[in-house]
């Protein structure tokens, strides 16, 4: 092992005390490595900063603007007056309806956005009925993980990009994740484990919730229909070009979110300052600085070493079910202690040199391990959703393992029967 090789795993170990820690945000940590290593010598300044100009950056960053401005959209009101009106249903309808909404919006904002608004009906139903706010509300941050970016709109459009800079220095642009990956791999999970919330949804614990930690979702002032019909054709472009990118060309596709951004600037559909703000954003950073990360990692040697090195722990050719069980476990009791997202940088580099090693299907592993680290609610310190569906429904825990425990080795389950079928481990 020579100098470089030495100080890239110093320097990749700062990173993962950083990722487990959250000590600093993940965007600053990864920056950090990417100054560490011009200072080093191991990068000049070009490939130490490349991840800003990449076109994994270029796609993503715009591609969250669009997908917050179609968040602001009537869309998500006509949603919420669908809510309102399921008020007086009891019973499998309204399970069936909650678990719905919460799918949708988990498409088109974040956790904790999405937990926000579903809150604000959740907390109106009756404290003593099967349908309890404190019961139906772990039932909507559960949901909400297991479906969070699962189909390809909105924030879910921009979860395979996201993915892809973590590993994509390491490989070559056939073992990219495509638009639709992300959702094959956690289409099974999805379906097996809204039908277990629907019907077991009893096993949660009833009782309040904490109202004194509830905050109202201000209302968002009304776009007009001029604002509306230009996002919702910005996103059908950027959509659609999705959808033709072997016929368009990738360096297209890629940049079309960048158009639609500047049309809402011309058009001024959002204020600058939102759009500067999302741009400049730590998930921005984090994705940037993971891209020069792996990209480090594969130029020097020791995405190798790593994939070598686990592959040793993993019995040097284990069979590719054996494979998807091991990443698939670790990924989900990781995601329950730490926070997915980054569960997921710290593990994606790890599958992809893996598989790099092991000759597998690298989609694979790095699929595994990505859809894996969203099954984080079992414990409080999974991840955001879980934080508030815990501390404001007054859970305990091991009460509610009896719900969790069951659900978590299901999804791991058709997660890996997922996998196997529609990404062979060594196809």
């Amino acid at each position: 092992m020579n100098t470089e090789m030495i100080i890239v795993l110093c320097i990749l170990a700062f990173l993962v005390v950083m990722l487990l820690s959250h000590k600093l945000p993940y965007g600053v940590s990864a920056m950090i490595c990417c100054v560490l290593f011009v200072l080093t010598g191991v990068a000049d300044l070009k490939t130490a900063f490349s991840g800003l100009s990449s076109s994994t950056t270029i796609m993503v960053a715009p591609m969250i603007v669009v997908a917050g401005a179609l968040g602001k959209t009537s869309l998500i009101r006509r949603l919420r007056s669908a809510m309102n009106r399921l008020e007086g249903k009891s019973g499998i309808i309204l399970v069936v309806a909650l678990c719905l909404m919460t799918i949708a919006l988990s498409q088109l904002m974040g956790q904790i956005a999405c937990i926000s608004v579903m809150l604000l009906f959740v907390q109106t139903l009756d404290d003593e009925s099967d349908l309890s706010p404190a019961r139906m509300l772990f039932l909507v941050a559960t949901i909400n993980c297991i479906a969070t970016s699962k189909i390809p709109i909105g924030m879910g459009a921009t979860m395979p990009g996201t993915i892809n800079s973590y590993y994509e220095g390491m490989v070559g642009a056939e073992n990219l994740l495509g638009i639709t990956d992300y959702c094959k791999a956690g289409i099974l999970p999805l379906i097996a484990g809204t039908i277990y919330c629907i019907f077991m949804y009893k096993l949660i614990p009833n009782g309040s919730i904490d109202k004194s930690q509830v905050k109202e979702v201000k209302e968002q002032e009304a776009l007009s229909k001029k604002s509306e019909g230009i996002i919702f054709g910005v996103f059908a472009m950027i959509m659609v070009g999705f959808m033709f990118t072997k016929q368009l060309g990738s360096d297209i596709t890629n940049v079309l979110p960048a158009a639609g951004v500047l049309v809402f600037i011309l058009f001024h559909i959002m204020p600058m300052k939102d759009i500067i703000l999302t741009l400049t954003s730590d998930m921005v950073w984090m994705i940037a600085g993971m891209s020069v990360m792996s990209t480090v990692l594969g130029q020097t040697g020791v995405g190798e070493l790593i994939g070598e090195t686990v592959l040793k722990i993993l019995g040097g050719n284990p069979s590719g079910l054996f494979v998807s069980i091991v990443f698939c476990v670790a990924c989900t009791v990781m995601t329950n202690f730490l926070s997915n997202m980054g569960t997921m940088a710290l593990m994606s580099p790890i599958a992809a040199a893996t598989a790099l090693a092991g000759g597998m299907n690298v989609k694979a592993v790095v699929l595994t391990c990505c859809v894996s680290a969203w099954f984080a609610f079992v414990l409080p310190t999974g991840c955001s959703g879980a934080i508030m569906a815990f501390g404001i429904g007054n859970h305990n825990a091991f009460k509610v393992m009896k719900f969790t425990i069951p659900l978590a080795v299901l999804l791991m389950i058709s997660l890996i029967v997922g996998i196997n079928l529609f990404f062979p481990i060594y196809g």
